[in-house]
This record gives structure tokens, sequence and C-alpha cells, in this order.
């Protein structure tokens, strides 16, 4: 059925072309252009329906080919694949070197204007049409304490390349809503009763409500994003929600290329993931899950500044690491952090049987961890087993090591960017997210 419609879709957009006969090599193919529903008749007429969506399938490819509508707007954007050389990379002290330069630099101070304002957009792009939908973000909202690290960068960037206007402001927004939306189904998946400290929505509001809620959130964000007329942004900032989906899918197996001899494991995730290590795997979920946000949003902003290639890359080069050694120490800071201070229980990864950095570092040189991962830390005793492991390892220090890497990559991509206070700022940024506690 869904397979059908979606031909018949490409139909309605064939007879927009307005019976134009391209020209395709085959005479079926022109008839299928000159006039799709006669054709789409036709097929179904003289076969079974299943050979006719098939048939039709063929053609609309055909068609597809020809108006380029499976061709990328923007190529790179799925960072996910380009991880491999970022995980060799050791510590060289620029990180150090950068916080002691950059240190009367603050981010957060340069677009606090921008930033207080941005709570009052986000309220204007919901509406008031769906009172308890309202409810359910405007919740979240007031309660959020955090930093707002995602729309800081945006606004940093568009700052530091030139100047932020309206659609980068209302970009920051929407970058916001799209986070906010993750968080609300991440609640609801990983059944958390607490946010940052606070009653979860899904806790306060039921789980039904804060998927809606979250459904609401991307829908109104993909409103707005259409409303900033840039296609190559739309399609920026829509990779990044499929990716979000691809992240939590990941999340909820272990590495395939763990627990079989031949390092190659489960064949239930995409055919990529086998050729990966275990470390490759969780970093492309992070990307998926916590970079690409950061990466797309940051490129998608220097994309409505007018910056040339070399900007916008610089700009997602430095959200993607950024984001990874953002995850990497959130990671870290489960072992390492407070429930008073992390606003969640400690070792709550553990528990929701995710294998993180710091254990599949350690599993390394403790094999016996493989099997806790693989079960997902579920018999009795396997959580604090595997705490044990990995303090009993250097699994920390190299889950430290390569965050501090990754924020180091991300240095160098701001250095490609004009020399302003607000570069320095976005350097700083990073410096800030590695020697985070909470």
């Amino acid at each position: 059925m869904h397979q059908g419609a979606g031909l018949l879709r490409r139909a309605a957009v064939a007879a927009r072309v307005g019976g134009r006969c391209l020209r395709l090599g085959g005479k079926s193919q022109r008839r299928w252009l000159a006039s799709p529903a006669d054709y789409v008749a036709k097929q179904v007429a003289k076969s079974s329906l299943d050979k006719a969506i098939d048939a039709l399938q063929r053609e609309s490819d055909a068609f597809e080919d020809v108006l380029g509508v499976d061709k990328p707007t923007v190529e790179g954007t799925d960072g996910g694949i380009e991880l491999k050389s970022s995980l060799r990379r050791e510590p060289n002290g620029l990180l150090t070197a950068t916080a002691a330069a950059t240190r009367d630099a603050d981010p957060f101070a340069l677009v606090s204007g921008h930033i207080t304002s941005l709570g009052d957009g986000i309220k204007h792009l919901l509406g008031s049409d769906h009172p308890v939908l309202q409810a359910c973000a405007q919740y979240f909202f007031e309660l959020d304490g955090g930093k707002k690290i995602r729309p800081t960068m945006v606004l940093l960037v568009a700052a530091a390349c030139g100047g932020i206007d309206d659609r980068q402001r209302r970009l920051a927004e929407i970058t916001e809503m799209i986070h906010t939306a993750s968080l609300f189904h991440d609640d609801v998946i990983d059944k958390a009763d607490t946010r940052r400290g606070e009653p979860s929505v899904n806790r306060v509001f039921g789980n039904k409500m804060a998927i809606l809620a979250g459904d609401f959130l991307l829908a109104r964000a993909s409103i707005s994003l259409a409303r900033l007329r840039n296609l190559e942004a739309v399609e920026l900032l829509s990779t990044v929600i499929e990716h979000l989906v691809k992240g939590e899918v990941m999340q909820m197996r272990p590495p395939p290329s763990l627990g079989n001899g031949d390092g190659r494991g489960a064949s239930d995730g995409p055919e990529w993931s086998v050729s990966l290590s275990p470390l490759e795997f969780y970093m492309r979920k992070n990307y998926y899950k916590t970079a690409s946000l950061m990466a797309n949003s940051c490129r998608a902003c220097a994309l409505l500044g007018g910056n040339d290639e070399v900007a916008q890359r610089a700009a997602y080069d430095y959200g993607k690491h950024v984001g990874l050694a953002f995850q990497l120490v959130d990671d870290i800071l489960d072992f390492e952090g407070s429930a008073e201070t992390l606003g969640k229980p400690a070792l709550a990864d553990l528990a929701q049987g995710h294998a993180t950095a710091p254990v599949l570092l350690a599993a390394e040189e403790h094999p016996e961890l493989e099997q806790l991962i693989l079960r997902k830390f579920e018999e009795v005793g396997d959580v604090a087993r595997a705490e044990r492991l990995v303090r009993d390892s250097d699994g920390l220090r190299r889950a430290k090591d390569l965050a501090v890497a990754q924020a180091e990559v991300a240095i160098e991509a701001a250095q490609l960017l004009p020399q302003t206070q607000h570069r320095d700022a976005l350097m700083r940024l990073a410096c800030m997210v590695v020697d985070r506690t909470r």
C-alpha cells in the first residue's frame, strides 16, 4: 500500500511536469511522462497489481533519474563515514594551549542576549493551537537550566562568519527544538524518570503525550525550517532527523563485531556495520545521535550567511568533532559523576544496557566484558562487575584522550574561520566541553 501510494505521488509529479516528453530512450518511458494517469491504468489492467507496481517502480526510477530527485543537494552530510582517521589521533597539546590563549573568551556571554530571547522565539513557533502539546514542551523549556550549547554554537558560527541575521537566529531555535524532541523520545525509550534533576516529561505527562510532544516539536521545527526558503538548509536539518533515528536503533544493539571469533557479528544491522570495530560502531552511533545535529546546524548557519564552501566545511567539522567530544565526556561522566551533578543516576548507561567508550576500551584488556556487553548487562551483578573491570583498566583514561583529540580536531577546524572574538569563543567552547563536570 505504501509503495503504491508512493508511485501515485510520483505520477502526480510527472503530471505536473506538464505532459512533457523527456527523452529517456524508451517508448514506455515517454508514455509514462506524457500521460502518467493513463499509463498507470493500462499497467494495472494488463497485469496483476503486484506486477504493475513492479513495472511502475522501474518506470518511476527512470523518471527520478532524469529529474535528479534522489540526488543529494548537499554532499558529505553523513560524517559517520569519515571517523577512522580521527580515532587514530592522539592528543597533541593543542587543547591546553588553546585553553590558555582563549581564557578571556566567554562563548555564552557573547551571545547571551540572543539566547535569552531564544525561549520566546520557540514559544512563538509552537503556537497555541494544541495547548496540551504546548504545555509539555513549555514544561521542559521552563525547567531547562542547561547552557543551550547547540544554539550557542550556531550563533557563534554566524557571528564568526559575518554576523547574525534573522534566519540564523531562527535556525538556532530550530536546532534547539529538534534536540528537545530527541530528548522527549529518548526518555520514553530509556524509561527515564528524571532529566537534568527534574521529573522527565514522560513521567509528568505520560509516555503517549511525551512522544506526541516530541513529534509536535519536530513538525513545528520542519515548518519553520521550510520557511527559511533554502533547500540546502532544509536537506541538512532533515538529514539530522534521519540520523537521530539511525543512532537510536544502533544504540539498541551491541556492536556487531563483538562475540564472534572472526570479528564479524550480528547480521540484523546495516551491512556496513559488520566491518567496523566496536569503537568505530560506537563513534558512528554518537555521530548520528549527537554530533550530526551540531555539525549540520553549524554548516547550515554558514550556508545561510552566504559563506563559501571552505567556511561551510570548517563549520561542519567544528560541530561534528565538538559533538563527538561532548558525547565521549558524557559517557565518562557516567562513571565519574554523581547523581547530584549529572541530574541522573550514575552508571545509568550500564543499567540501560549501553556499552560506551570506557567499557569498549576496557574490553580490549578484559575480554570477559564482551559477554556482558552482548547480554546488555542484564544479569544480576553485571553492572557492578562491568564497573569494576572498567576501573581496573585504561578505559577511562583512553576515553578521555579520545575526547581531547576530538576537541583538538574541532579547534583546528575553527582556526579556518576569520579571526574574530567569536572564532576564539568557538575554540574556547571546545575546551569547555572537555573540561565540564556535568
